[in-house]
Parts: C-alpha cells; sequence; structure tokens
C-alpha cells in the first residue's frame, strides 16, 4: 500500500497546508510591521533626519535650523487617548492633502516626492500608497 495516498495522509497534509496559510495571513494582515520591513528602511532614509532614529525628534543638528519643531513619534498614540491616529499619520507623510496656507512646517511632501515619471498611474500610485503605509506602520510599531 502506498503511504502517499492514503486518506488520512491526505487530511494531515491539508489540514498543515490551512495552518500555514492561517499564519502567513496573520502577517499580512494582523503583523504588518514583519511581513514589510521596508518601513524601517524607509524610516531610517527618509524619516529619521529629522525626526532621529528613534522617532523621538531629538536631532541637535535639526535644533539649529529656524522654524524647526521637535515631534516625537513615539508618543502619537498617547496624544491621541492611547489610539494610533493612522490616518493623520498616513496624510502627514503623503502631504499631497495639505492646504499650503494652513500648514507650518517643512515636512516633505512624501506623496509627491515617491512619484515616478509615470505620475498618474494607478500602479505609481499603488507605489506611493505602498510606501506610505510600510511607513506608518513602523511608526505605530514604535508607539511607547
Amino acid at each position: 500500500m502506498d503511504l502517499a495516498s492514503h486518506p488520512s495522509d491526505n487530511i494531515v497534509h491539508m489540514k498543515s497546508r490551512g495552518l500555514l496559510i492561517a499564519f502567513l495571513l496573520c502577517l499580512v494582515t494582523v503583523c504588518p510591521v514583519y511581513a514589510d520591513a521596508s518601513g524601517k528602511t524607509e524610516y531610517l532614509a527618509d524619516c529619521a533626519r529629522c525626526h532621529a532614529p528613534d522617532g523621538k525628534g531629538r536631532v541637535a543638528e535639526m535644533r539649529q535650523v529656524k522654524g524647526y519643531r521637535s515631534v516625537d513619534l513615539t508618543q502619537l498614540s498617547k496624544s491621541n487617548g492611547g489610539k494610533f491616529p493612522r490616518q493623520s499619520v498616513y496624510d502627514a507623510i503623503d502631504g499631497r492633502k495639505r492646504f499650503p496656507a494652513h500648514f507650518i512646517g517643512d515636512m516633505p511632501t512624501w506623496g509627491l516626492q515617491y512619484q515616478d515619471a509615470n505620475q498618474g498611474s494607478k500602479a505609481n500610485e499603488g507605489k506611493i500608497r505602498h510606501r506610505i503605509t510600510a511607513l506608518v506602520d513602523y511608526i505605530e510599531s514604535i508607539q511607547e
């Protein structure tokens, strides 16, 4: 009798496969920080120069820049009643919804800076959303 064709082996294989799929779905949906490590890389490349590598906003060189305000990104949830303000953080990073007359500071408009030559394409918008979402996920992960 061939063991691979035994019905109970197929059931075990299907259960194992189901557990693996459930675990992967958890990583992608419930644990986005582990699923997409690019957020930390993006943060260190684009944000740390002003917000510090630890997110606390203590950058000595930046304190000398006129108009610079230190923002502690690790305290966003605490400042928002214990809830991470995900959409506000996304919008602040993207910046394309800002009304210039109401905006104080020099926060880059990353939504524009992340654009490529195909500015209006859906694929480009998807890439921008992905990069900003990865940053938001990372910033959420450093909340104290």
